[in-house]
């Protein structure tokens, strides 16, 4: 299952790389601070099927045995199994608490996608999103007024 992650994970790098024309590893040099999410649990599921789903950032395709979390604003969005793990401990109750993983976080100042590692695009507006270095070339997108609940300022 590792061995597909990576698969993926390198197919889709040049993929995320063309639509994140605007989103890049200098973008974050200058006016990005340090983060982290707060360990607060999410509540999560597992996919039984495909499926799709509607996040506030756009819609988003997931395949059995995704995570379906559900964010502080009853929002849902998904994962897969192996990012699932990397980045949340299951706490064996149907919820799951972010690992304290330090990640860069900046307000996004133009319109635009990004593709996460796991193959999803998300929009963004200026002034109304924030964009997160999970890793290098790796972004996500948090609503402001979530990333405020969530995130450790």
């Amino acid at each position: 299952m590792e061995e597909a992650y990576e698969r993926v994970w390198n197919k889709t790098l040049y993929e995320r790389q063309l639509l994140q024309e605007n989103i890049s590893e200098d973008w974050f040099k200058e006016g990005a601070f340090k983060t982290y999410k707060k360990a607060a649990p999410e509540p999560y599921e597992v996919a039984q099927e495909d499926g799709t789903l509607q996040t506030l950032e756009g819609s988003q395709t997931y395949k059995k045995g995704y995570y379906i979390v559900t964010g502080p604003k009853g929002e849902k969005y998904s994962m897969p199994p192996e990012k699932f793990h990397e980045l949340k401990d299951d706490n064996g109750d149907g919820t799951a608490t972010p690992k304290k993983i330090e990640k860069l976080a900046k307000m996004a100042d133009s319109s635009g996608k990004v593709k996460t590692s796991w193959g999803a695009e998300l929009e963004y507006n200026p002034g109304e999103d924030y964009i997160v270095r999970h890793g290098e070339g790796d972004y996500g997108v948090v609503k402001k007024d979530i990333f405020a609940k969530t995130y450790q300022m």
